[in-house]
């Protein structure tokens, strides 16, 4: 049976293209936080085509970890830094609660004979 997390939190990072891996190794090895995931997305941004009147299409990343209510802040911290979100454009960060997570494992499968 799958561990239950309650009262936990998610944080949520939307970054420019190519910082998400970067960002989730870094939990990995330096926080040992294993419970993150990145998926790319598209929008429309700010900045105005003149001739269509629409704004340009940007890709972005979005990272999102879960982990547990009492190292949140920490980690918020560490992502914000690491993530290097407090540079200009450097995307931006939210946490929101989680009243409960079940963490999700591969069972383990018996080797096929050859």
């Amino acid at each position: 049976m799958p561990d239950k997390l309650t009262n936990g939190k998610l944080i949520t990072c939307i970054l420019p293209k190519g910082r998400a891996y970067g960002l989730q190794q870094a939990l990995m090895e330096e926080r040992d936080i294993h419970s993150v995931n990145f998926h790319r997305a598209r929008g429309v941004g700010r900045t105005q085509i003149t001739a269509r009147g629409i704004g340009e299409q940007q890709e972005k990343e979005i990272l999102e970890a879960i982990v547990s209510e009492d190292v949140a802040d920490e980690l918020f911290q560490f992502m914000f830094f690491k993530g290097e979100m407090d540079q200009p454009h450097g995307g931006f960060i939210y946490m929101t609660s989680l009243p409960s997570a079940t963490e999700m494992l591969i069972p383990d499968l018996p080797l096929e004979a050859s």
